[in-house]
């Protein structure tokens, strides 16, 4: 699917390296500024694991386009969740979250779609990863995410 694009939380995540810039441990809230910085770390990441991962035009090409990169998402989305951000940013977190949830969804649903054969699956499943998209984007500009909230 030319175009196909996954939202930058994501648009967002792996490495061993992202996990110790998330900073695990401690009981205590981040402040906003420290949220921002480990949870656009943790972006930061997932774009570079992914960057070389070609977009698909194929069913094949779609396929091997999710085995490859929902994996990457996932992982990035739970240290994200890992993150305690300050109480007055928790709201604002969850929706952001959320819209990366059904985007893992919405990828999983367009790999079996792919599987299939099935172009109007297929066509539906990358709309939802699309509108997700614009929704998860916009959640991470109103948190300040600068890496996070880019296309």
């Amino acid at each position: 699917m030319p175009g196909l694009r996954i939202a930058p939380v994501f648009v967002l995540l792996t490495a061993g390296g992202a996990l110790a810039a998330t900073g695990c441990g401690g009981g205590g809230r981040l402040s906003h500024g420290d949220f921002v910085k480990r949870a656009d770390a943790v972006c930061t990441a997932f774009r570079a694991s992914t960057q070389q991962i070609a977009r698909p035009r194929t069913y094949s090409d779609i396929v091997a386009y999710v085995r490859k990169t929902r994996p990457l998402y996932e992982a990035a989305r739970i240290k994200l969740t890992s993150l305690n951000p300050p109480a007055k940013d928790e709201a604002a977190v969850r929706t952001w979250l959320a819209a990366d949830k059904r985007i893992s969804a919405a990828l999983r649903d367009l790999g079996q779609a792919a599987l299939r054969h099935d172009f109007p699956a297929v066509t539906a499943a990358a709309a939802r990863v699309q509108s997700e998209g614009v929704a998860s984007r916009h959640a991470a500009q109103t948190l300040k995410l600068q890496i996070c909230s880019q296309t």
